[in-house]
């Protein structure tokens, strides 16, 4: 960690915001973190100006994920130090904090429509993030990115916990992965897909199947692929046929709520199509699906309509308040549906996971998980240290496929 005088110090020099003082902030890396003496970690970032004392940036806005307010509530900006290039912004997190983040600088031309509605301020929110987001320069760490390829920065206290299989990504392949590309006639679209087998040999029939929404971020943004070889060679994961399914931008929202349609064709020509390039169980019991947020959503979906063919559930900050929820804020139509007897006596087994930095999906994560209980379901719930953000979800990806594919019957 920093030392708790660092920024002190670098705001008392008289050269602040010359190329020796930039360089210095380079060695150490950003943001600069300072303990606290409630155990919390102070944090600054800090954004240098290309444009200099006289520049057209107005603002520099960041987004740290499931600790800045949400941007259509309230926009966080850091702050220009005064006769200099130097923008910063400070905050306090736990000292246990992994999550994501942004900067996002912003000119005269590019600010808020004044008076707009939340619908508009996401609107331009989105608008900009597409040409002017950008990971922290000055970050040491690498860089990863978001779903839609937007580059993020890692944040990283002293007392994270992570996964060292991560460090992994882009070493050479132990298993097979064949790429595909599924062309959907029910669906009307074509994508891509990615079949990864921890096993060499393909006359294995009763392979372990798991299906991961939100493939392609799994395959191109943060690789899952090291990870299982690890994960499997040490035996923490048993071999197993892995199915990454890209999902498209503009059909997510559609596809990965409670979509009858995409799981018909997922089931009548994704697994027929894949079946004679890797042989997988056809035994729900030792299928597996997985998926965050709306991925969460519709992974249980699945399992609760097409019991026979999906028996395993991993759901990570699943969007049960789709598509809108109750009076009580807390049941969405899955959850009603689930009272009123949907999957009642199917014994499926099932992990939620929800970060305890996103209360707004704690509720309906609760509501859904007990009216799964009183349903006689095998459920298992848990709270991890983070937020809404895949560099939470991705430990927790890794945890729960170990939990749940060990508990599976072997045959």
């Amino acid at each position: 960690m920093n030392s708790p005088l660092l920024l002190d110090d670098l705001l008392s020099r008289a050269d602040k915001g010359s190329d020796k003082w930039w360089r210095a902030v380079a060695r150490i890396g950003t943001p600069l973190q300072r303990p606290m003496t409630n155990g919390d970690v102070g944090v600054t970032f800090l954004w240098r100006d290309p444009e200099g004392v006289e520049s057209d940036y107005r603002h520099v806005y960041l987004d740290v994920y499931s600790h800045t307010p949400h941007p259509t509530k309230e926009l966080t900006s850091m702050t220009r130090v005064d006769g200099t290039n130097i923008w910063l912004w400070q905050t306090q997190l736990h000292a246990d904090w992994c999550g994501s983040y942004f900067l996002m600088p912003a000119k005269q031309n590019q600010l808020p429509p004044q008076n707009g509605d939340r619908k508009a301020i996401r609107r331009w929110w989105i608008g900009l993030m597409q040409t002017n987001a950008q990971a922290d320069p000055l970050n040491i760490l690498p860089s990863h990115n978001n779903g839609s390829g937007i580059g993020l920065s890692k944040l990283q206290l002293p007392q994270a916990s992570v996964r060292s299989e991560w460090s992994l990504s882009g070493m050479p392949l132990i298993g097979k992965l064949r790429p595909q590309r599924w062309v959907s006639k029910r669906l009307g679209n074509t994508r891509d897909v990615w079949i990864y087998s921890t096993y060499t040999s393909d006359s294995v029939q009763d392979l372990p199947l798991v299906i991961l929404l939100d493939g392609h971020y799994w395959a191109r943004h943060m690789s899952i692929f090291s990870p299982l070889d690890a994960l499997t060679a040490k035996g923490e994961l048993p071999p197993a046929v892995y199915v990454l399914i890209e999902s498209l931008p503009e059909f997510r929202g559609e596809e990965l709520t409670c979509n009858a349609n995409f799981w018909l064709a997922l089931q009548a020509e994704l697994l027929p199509q894949i079946r004679p390039l890797q042989a997988f169980t056809r035994n729900p019991q030792r299928t597996l699906v997985a998926g965050q947020s709306f991925g969460g959503l519709a992974a249980l979906y699945a399992a609760l309509h097409w019991p026979q063919r999906f028996g395993v559930v991993l759901s990570q900050s699943g969007s049960f308040w789709w598509p809108d929820a109750d009076e009580t804020g807390e049941q969405g139509e899955l959850t009603q549906a689930v009272i009123a007897g949907l999957g009642k006596g199917e014994n499926l087994r099932i992990l939620l996971e929800v970060g305890c930095y996103e209360p707004d999906m704690i509720g309906v994560n609760h509501a859904i998980r007990d009216a799964l209980a009183d349903n006689k379901h095998c459920v298992d719930y848990r709270e991890y240290r983070g937020g809404h953000d895949w560099l939470c979800w991705r430990d927790g990806l890794l945890n729960g496929l170990s939990t749940l594919l060990n508990a599976i019957p072997h045959f």
